[in-house]
């Protein structure tokens, strides 16, 4: 599919629902697919060096950059809430100025966050039970990471306008350059430099740089939506910026913690599990890849619809996403059952490693479904002007949806059941979502429906 020309009508707003996700989907399933296949093979490229304990401390390093991944990602749906809209009216002057307070907003929220974390890195590795080694060499490998998060903000934020002009093509364009440079990159600074794991962490830098480069191209490059901003319009945007942008990044920071809570849990019982933690947190986004993917899609076909007041067409949007999650977890669930074995060969696993990567892949994977319904939900939220319920929801599978099954589920069943309760609580929170997303729709009895 091709780029849009800039000042395109409303691409959204007409023809199949379906379609329109597919496409959007699929575009940036590619790129995505393509970062964290590349995460995958640094994880593979690391395994060579044949050493527990780096496994081990990618499982802690990874746990920390997915909270501020995790930010960014609650950055770039604000984005998409705010300019979504104006593009679907057709208003886009307005589309333009709140791009541009948006990026503004992203390379300040990344600048804070980066600063706020470096102190605590030691702290926080220590508090999910890294010790000695693995803790050292996380930490080297956090510190090398942590100032390129404002790069990561921005590079997402203009996804975010791209997706939301209805460009997905130049959105895959985006994350399909971090994802070669990092390629590139990994075997020459981790074997050729002699550098481990230090050597993946430069890759990732460099990769960050192509990444936020290639977005704003695309964005003010291609789009021109940007304008030089005012301090007085800044101020005045920075409100309904923020007013998506807190509950949605509070909402997808939910996550990473409860995952930093079960890291910790799994820590317990030796490096052999962190490894098989560390081995699945990079395998499943590469299976269920494209259920994130379909999560980001909905936002701008929501929000374009929104603005036009074709409510019908909002509906079946939420439906056709739910619809399609389904299929797409199926066939991740039974990729991932059937190359259990092989996926633990692949990184050298054995014992009690390579058991907990089969349990996983073959029961634990499939309840991925429940948490791409929350996910959904919560793109729908989020447009639609509910972040709140996002918040909560997500916050409620956090604590309630995780903490004491995984501490029950480790009583009882060792690491197992660590593995297991991480993903049970979504069920039941996962249903509730849909369920409040539904009521939550705006009504017009004269909007039909176009799936």
């Amino acid at each position: 599919m091709s780029g849009l020309p800039p000042n395109a009508p409303p691409r959204f707003v007409t023809g199949s629902i379906t379609k329109h996700i597919l496409i959007m989907t699929g575009t940036s399933a590619i790129g995505l697919m393509a970062v964290f296949a590349s995460e995958l093979l640094s994880l593979v490229f690391l395994g060579m060096l044949r050493d527990v304990a780096i496994l081990s401390a990618m499982g802690y390093a990874s746990s920390i950059l997915f909270f501020s991944t995790s930010v960014g990602i609650g950055l770039s749906i604000a984005t998409t809430s705010i300019v979504a809209p104006a593009v679907g009216a057709g208003d886009m002057m307005k589309a333009r100025r709140l791009s541009s307070s948006a990026l503004i907003f992203a390379l300040a929220f990344g600048l804070a966050l980066a600063a706020l974390l470096w102190p605590w890195l030691s702290s926080l590795l220590t508090l999910m039970g890294a010790r000695g080694h693995a803790h050292d060499l996380a930490l080297s490998y956090l510190q090398i990471i942590m100032p390129t998060l404002p790069l990561t903000s921005i590079g997402m934020c203009s996804m975010a306008i791209l997706r939301s002009v209805g460009d997905p093509a130049r959105a895959m364009n985006v994350t399909l350059a971090g994802a070669g440079v990092s390629v590139a990159c990994e075997p020459f600074c981790i074997f050729m430099l002699k550098l481990g794991m230090d050597g993946s962490a430069l890759a990732v830098v460099c990769a960050r740089f192509a990444f936020a480069g290639v977005g704003l191209i695309g964005a003010i490059g291609i789009h021109r939506m940007y304008e030089r901003p005012k301090l007085a319009q800044l101020k005045i945007d920075l409100l309904p910026f923020a007013r998506v942008a807190v509950p949605a990044v509070a909402t997808n920071v939910a996550t990473p913690i409860a995952n930093a809570f079960t890291t910790g849990a799994v820590a317990g019982f030796g490096d052999a599990a962190m490894a098989a933690w560390a081995v699945v947190g990079r395998v499943t986004p590469v299976a269920f890849g494209a259920v994130f993917c379909l999560t980001g899609a909905v936002g701008p076909i929501l929000g374009q619809n929104l603005g036009a007041r074709a409510y019908g067409r909002v509906r079946g949007t939420l439906t056709s996403a739910l619809q399609t999650n389904a299929l797409f977890s199926l066939i991740a669930w039974l990729a991932l059952a059937s190359l259990a074995p092989a996926i633990a060969n692949l990184f050298g696993l054995k014992d009690q490693a390579a058991d907990l990567v089969v349990f996983y892949c073959s029961f634990v994977a499939p309840l991925f479904f429940f948490l791409g319904m929350l996910f959904i939900a919560n793109a729908a939220f989020n447009t639609l002007g509910h972040a709140h319920y996002a918040t909560l929801l997500n916050w409620g599978r956090a604590s309630l949806g995780t903490i004491p099954l995984v501490l029950i589920g480790g009583h009882v069943a060792g690491a197992h059941g660590v593995f297991l309760a991480s993903a049970a609580g979504g069920i039941i929170f996962g249903v509730l979502a849909v369920y409040l997303a539904y009521r939550t729709l705006p009504v017009n009895d004269s909007a039909v429906d176009t799936v």
